[in-house]
């Protein structure tokens, strides 16, 4: 079954590194989709890099650092009264040439935090060769382990600001992190899941747990099993439920009243309760994976702060570590392989659903734009249909403008203005006077009418366009009022028109007979209605206005249209659809 899984896993690997060196280069337009790939392609090789991790977690003050300190036989993980765990370490076996050392990274871009851990572990698992996108992304500090540094540089403190997120530590000496022949195994310590600094909100949390083997989970005898650590299984369940979880109880002895027997009960009774939880949430986790241990008790005995007469209780706790460490590194040895392989084949399949998922999600956006940029340009294209004019629109209008005229100007203005004593030349300024006031009367009507009828149909073209889209619309601009000038159809020679040449000079008896004339010639004569050449003027007046007014209307939605057209977009969508079809038929 293994052989036939490693062949599938090669198979699929081989697979997605193509599909990576193929379609990263074009999917310069969505880099997370582009690192997604790359991710997922790295993910499958991890069992042929061979590396095994262990992730240390609890909440604050449970005995983390005191573990990973005795695990790693050295002093790597501050311990002290205060919350000691900054960031994440990740502690491994220092090479046969190297000096063990403490390095310190950093994200050059705090919102690529996440991927940038991502990439760590895949530098530090041995799946990225070449430190180049390490560079581009992150800062390194280092320094020789020691003491002293792991106080200066790995224990918190509140007084700098510290953006670092991850610290690798190499040591010597360690018979957990000496690996075997199935790969090299690596000891994560985890901040509290309720520390100040990080906790289970940070998503550097999800990034280790995803990428984790075996779940090292410590809890004290003087914490509660509390909603925070059923938070983190409930999260742990959702993104990599299958890893087995195996139960530190660490014993603080607070119970000193109490003889043996007593005392021995309540560490049974806490320790199966959690346990029963643990086990409650489907984890991978069986009665053997459970130890009770007194760390404080192996940790003194190993620094050799020992009462008078407690020298045997400590060295009993002690051989008692020996012995969970022994079991510990027996059950991780002997199915190292079988175990990564499996944890392969798993986060590889979920990685591959997840990015799926991810892609569906961005060729709908995107199919989406690109329905909306169709029905916008065939809204522009039946523009004009839909919003000029038709002939019925203009008959009515005319036939408004005409009626709400103010024909009274031919009457009153003749009345009132003509005299006698009224020379030829004052006889035609009074005539010239009589016709821009009509026709200034005509325009201005004609001007608001307009304007307020294509105001009303541009919002209404709007607002339907806008309830057929996925994206919203930026509002378009108010229209400009085109203003009509039908007096300027009408040269002043032509005002002649409106009196009889063998009048000339004009006289001031003849003047009110011209402006009956100029009023016929609007109107109609009251024995020929049919020649009315106000209705003339105004059709081609009405005409200039609604090409005016349609083109800023096709202006604004050609504008938007421009917005909305990216044609990089849809070369990535169809990139994107043929990621997904590989993607899919890929079986794990």
């Amino acid at each position: 079954m293994a052989g036939s899984n490693e062949k599938k896993l090669d198979a699929v690997s081989a697979l997605l590194e193509a599909l990576s060196a193929e379609y990263v280069p074009r999917l310069g337009g969505d880099e997370e989709i582009a690192a997604g790939l790359q991710r997922l392609a790295r993910r499958a090789q991890e069992y042929r890099h061979g590396s095994f991790i262990m992730l240390v977690v609890g909440p604050v003050k449970s005995g983390k650092s005191t573990l990973v300190n005795l695990l790693a036989h050295r002093y790597v993980s501050p311990t002290d009264k205060l919350e000691c765990t900054l960031r994440p370490t990740i502690i491994s076996s220092v090479e046969a040439d190297a000096e063990p050392a403490i390095e310190i990274y950093s994200s050059k871009d705090e919102s690529r935090k996440e991927k940038d851990l991502d990439l760590i572990i895949d530098k530090l698992r041995g799946i990225i060769g070449d430190d180049a996108e390490l560079r581009e992304h992150l800062t390194k500090e280092a320094y020789p382990l020691s003491d002293e540094n792991i106080e200066n540089y790995i224990a918190p403190s509140y007084s700098r600001q510290d953006n670092s997120i991850i610290t690798a530590i190499t040591t010597p000496g360690s018979k957990m992190l000496t690996g075997t022949g199935s790969g090299k195994i690596f000891l994560a310590d985890m901040p509290g899941f309720d520390g100040n600094r990080i906790n289970l909100s940070s998503a550097l949390y999800d990034a280790m747990s995803r990428r984790v083997d075996l779940i090292l989970f410590v809890h004290s005898s003087v914490s509660a099993f509390n909603v925070t650590s059923n938070e983190y299984l409930d999260k742990l369940r959702e993104y990599n439920g299958t890893v087995p979880v195996y139960l530190i109880h660490n014993i603080f002895d607070a119970s000193w009243w109490q003889d043996d027997a007593q005392r021995r009960a309540e560490v049974e009774r806490q320790s199966k309760s959690e346990y029963e939880e643990i086990k409650r949430k489907g984890f991978n986790i069986e009665p053997d994976y459970v130890s009770c241990l007194n760390l404080g008790m192996v940790s003194d005995h190993l620094r050799g702060a020992v009462r008078p007469g407690c020298e045997a209780a400590l060295g009993q706790e002690y051989r008692a570590f020996e012995e969970v460490e022994d079991r510990l590194y027996g059950k991780i040895t002997s199915q190292i392989g079988s175990q990564r392989l499996e944890r392969c084949l798993e986060r590889t399949d979920k990685l591959r659903d997840d990015l799926v998922k991810k892609i569906w999600s961005r060729t709908e956006e995107l199919s989406a734009r690109r329905r909306d940029r169709e029905a916008l340009q065939q809204h522009l294209d039946g523009l004009e249909k839909s919003l000029g004019l038709s002939q019925a629109d203009t008959d009515q209008l005319i036939d408004n403008i005409s009626e709400d005229a103010d024909r009274s100007l031919f009457k009153t203005l003749a009345k009132s203005m003509v005299n006698k004593s009224m020379s030829s030349k004052e006889c035609l300024a009074l005539l010239k006077e009589i016709l821009a006031s009509f026709l200034f009367d005509v325009d201005e009507k004609l001007t608001g009418r307009l304007h307020r009828l294509f105001s009303d149909r541009q919002r209404d073209s709007f607002e339907a366009i806008s309830a057929k889209l996925d994206v919203p619309l930026e509002p378009l601009a108010p229209l400009e009022p085109v203003r009509a000038q039908s007096e300027q159809n009408i040269p002043e020679d032509k005002v002649k028109r409106f009196m009889r040449a063998s009048l000339f000079p004009l006289k001031a008896e003849t003047v009110r007979e011209s402006i009956s004339n100029m009023e016929h010639y609007f109107y109609g004569d009251p024995d020929n209605r049919t020649i009315q050449n106000l209705k003339r003027l105004l059709t081609a007046e009405i005409e200039k206005i609604q090409a005016g007014y349609l083109e800023q209307i096709r202006g604004g939605f050609s504008e938007r249209l421009r917005q909305m057209t990216h044609p990089e977009e849809d070369a990535l969508l169809d990139t994107l659809e043929a990621l997904l079809g590989q993607l899919k038929d890929i079986i794990i």
